[in-house]
């Protein structure tokens, strides 16, 4: 290799540090000839003659986000607050390359060109206009003669421009394919970073450019400006600093640089992409173990990704809780996040989970996180979540986020509808017994409003979650606490899942709500009120299952397939409004297909065949069994019985059960829900509305 392809670059960003060094007027001349005036180091109200570099500088500062520019900050205040003894340790790799040690002033030297690289640092993480025009004016003189004594008296600033736009471009096509995981990768590994500078510089144009000649006469080598990176991380001692930097860097020209042509250039939220310091550390273990797993045997490999999934565990969980801010004015209530530890959070989240998959080919799902307002008592609260939290955390698969504010509760999803910056609110008030209809309330009542993006937002693709807190709920049934809704000319039952101090209820659309004890009466099932008048007392108090007309239950009729998916989603709250099915048979006005369509977009249903439903078929005991499970499994995030064989052994009929569905009856068997009798599981029998309910009134208190 030559020594032309080792002249120094700076770091990884290296389009914003080129960009800085090509502001650097190395010749009054073509300074002079470019401002048209002659005999002044530089006029500071002139503008300055390469436009190129100018432009590219103000799309930078535009197209930062304030976390962006505050982790670019965060480095700069840091590097320019080290002591000066400190500061020429770091440059001395490559200011000892221009300075002969014995000259009368190298000390002198040594300190000015000391200034002069820690302020050309400083800038390449503060890029503008003016620090430019500030670091053009402070450093000219000097520069200026560094250039005149290896001979090159009229090298112009466009000169020094062409070049540097050349290495920037050159820069982004190779970092432009890597993923931010890499490039923080190659961020801890000099060799890496050497290996990039090398590859830069290969593809840049033999005597192509005058300023090489400057670099060339000095002998300044990428292993220099590598010890000098080393050098600067180790004084101010904190890696995530220079990782954030870069990150933000990194983003910023990938944005910039792939704007493609037409429309309004508008990319929607700006992703801040920083991670901790602990994530960083984590992914270089991870980075390790790939090594490891190659040269290990399968019992070690086992050990080794156990290690590391509960390693990933550790640091996700903490992770996962996020800082709340609350303001509360006029009584009023503004709950926002801390954005920067948000945005931070989530990215971390979301990279190690990454590295994890990537080194160790795993599943690992990222979890939902979570934040707590503390003491909220203001009747009328605001929720607040930037774009910019949005947009991280679902680059990083986080599911949702549970707030609790006060008492109350909330789960906002993220992706779908809520891509964009949300405004989730609430006001409650009393429950007024001219809106209760003679119903008991047990809460307050909430009134919701949401907008996605600015836009006023009624129903939405994915559910918010609310757990409403009880009131005094003395000489009240818990057991029969509803969830309304409050709509003109009445109230609409949705249920919920009552727990010691609050109702949780999944919501696709937003009006007012309130919690009551919702009695239900029923004058013809005394025959089986021993065995399921309570199961049905209940889930007819949750909307789960309704009566044939008033007072009637008809508890001996057949349950059709469309009236259990009713009953099974109304009662394990899995409604959503937005889910769709493909089933011939079901049409969109039918009572049943909303259920019908929820249940199947979960999995929990299966048509007869891919465009058949049959809806009024009685279903048989083995299919709501196998239901009943994939429900379950779903809400409470349980798994199948280890020995599904050995689960149904208890049966003498198990031989009958069609084995697609033999683990679902195995699951529910296990825990209880749908029980044989006699030694006989029945599979293909049908089941009544009071067995139904039985069965439904288990799967509500199942574990």
């Amino acid at each position: 290799m030559t020594l032309r392809r080792k002249l120094a670059v700076t770091t990884i960003a290296a389009s914003v540090a080129m960009s800085a060094f090509a502001g650097i007027p190395l010749s009054n001349k073509g300074l002079a000839e470019k401002l048209g005036v002659s005999n002044v180091a530089y006029a500071a109200s002139a503008t300055f003659p390469n436009q190129d570099i100018i432009k590219q500088l103000q799309k930078v500062e535009k197209a930062l986000s304030g976390l962006e520019k505050q982790a670019l900050r965060d480095l700069r205040d840091a590097l320019n607050g080290l002591e000066d003894s400190v500061k020429g340790q770091v440059v001395a790799p490559i200011v000892n390359k221009l300075v002969d040690a014995d000259a009368p002033d190298a000390q002198e030297k040594k300190d000015a060109l000391k200034n002069v690289f820690i302020d050309a640092i400083a800038l390449t993480f503060a890029p503008s206009e003016a620090k430019l025009e500030e670091f053009r004016v402070k450093h000219h003189d000097l520069i200026q003669e560094y250039a005149t004594e290896v001979g090159v008296p009229d090298l112009t600033v466009d000169d020094i421009a062409a070049y540097f736009l050349a290495i920037q471009n050159e820069t982004f096509k190779i970092v432009n394919k890597k993923s931010l995981v890499q490039l923080l990768d190659l961020l801890g590994d000099s060799e890496s970073v050497n290996s990039l500078f090398e590859e830069v510089l290969a593809a840049i144009p033999n005597n192509k450019y005058a300023i090489e000649k400057v670099f060339l006469e000095y002998k300044v080598t990428t292993e220099d400006v590598v010890a000098v990176v080393s050098a600067g991380k180790a004084a101010v001692n904190d890696n995530s600093l220079f990782n954030k930097a870069a990150a933000a860097l990194y983003e910023v020209y990938k944005r910039i640089n792939s704007t493609s042509g037409g429309g309004s250039g508008e990319a929607g939220p700006i992703i801040d992409n920083s991670i901790s310091a602990e994530a960083q550390t984590l992914i270089n273990n991870l980075s390790e173990l790939k090594a490891k797993l190659a040269a290990a045997s399968e019992e070690e490999k086992a050990k080794l990704i156990e290690d590391a999934i509960k390693q990933v565990d550790e640091l996700v969980k903490k992770l996962a809780v996020i800082t709340v801010k609350v303001d509360a004015v006029d009584g009023k209530a503004t709950v926002t996040l801390d954005e920067t530890n948000a945005v931070i959070a989530l990215n971390s989240i979301g990279a190690v989970i990454a590295k994890l998959q990537e080194v160790a080919n795993v599943s690992y799902n990222a979890p939902k996180v979570a934040g707590n307002a503390g003491d909220v008592t203001e009747n009328e609260v605001a929720v607040k979540l930037s774009a910019n939290v949005v947009a991280a955390a679902i680059k990083a698969k986080i599911p949702a986020i549970s707030l609790k504010i006060g008492a109350f509760g909330v789960e906002l999803p993220f992706g779908g509808t809520f891509s964009k910056q949300v405004d989730f609110g609430y006001k409650k008030s009393d429950a007024k017994e001219d809106v209760l209809g003679g119903l008991k309330a047990a809460s307050q009542v909430y009134d919701f409003s949401l907008s996605v993006g600015g836009v006023t937002t009624t129903s939405f693709d994915r559910p918010i979650v609310i757990s409403l807190p009880l009131g005094d709920t003395a000489g009240l049934d818990k057991e029969l606490l509803s969830v309304v809704k409050i709509v003109e000319g009445g109230l609409e039952i949705h249920g919920g899942r009552v727990t010691d101090t609050s109702v949780i209820e999944s919501r696709d659309s937003f009006s007012s709500y309130v919690v009551v004890e919702n009695k239900v009466s029923f004058g013809d099932i005394a025959g089986v009120s021993s065995w399921a008048g309570r199961a049905i007392e209940v889930v007819a108090a949750k909307g789960a299952i309704n009566g044939k007309a008033e007072g009637v239950f008809d508890p001996n009729a057949k349950v059709t397939r469309a009236e259990f998916a009713k009953m099974l989603v109304r009662a394990l709250d899995l409604e959503n409004g937005s889910s769709t099915e493909n089933f011939a048979d079901v049409n969109a006005n039918d009572w049943f297909a909303p259920y019908v369509a929820a249940a199947a977009e979960k999995g929990i249903i299966k048509g007869k065949s891919a465009t058949k439903f049959d809806p009024s078929a009685p279903i048989k005991r083995a299919e709501m069994a196998t239901m009943i499970t994939r429900a379950l499994q779903l809400v409470n995030g349980s798994k199948d019985v280890a020995d599904v064989d050995a689960a149904l052994a208890v049966f003498s009929d198990a031989a009958q059960i069609n084995e697609t569905l033999k683990a679902g009856v195995a699951f529910a068997a296990d825990k209880e829900i749908v029980v044989g009798n006699n030694g006989k599981f029945d599979p293909i029998a049908s089941a009544t509305r009071a067995q139904a309910a039985v069965i439904i009134y288990r799967a509500i208190n199942a574990n």
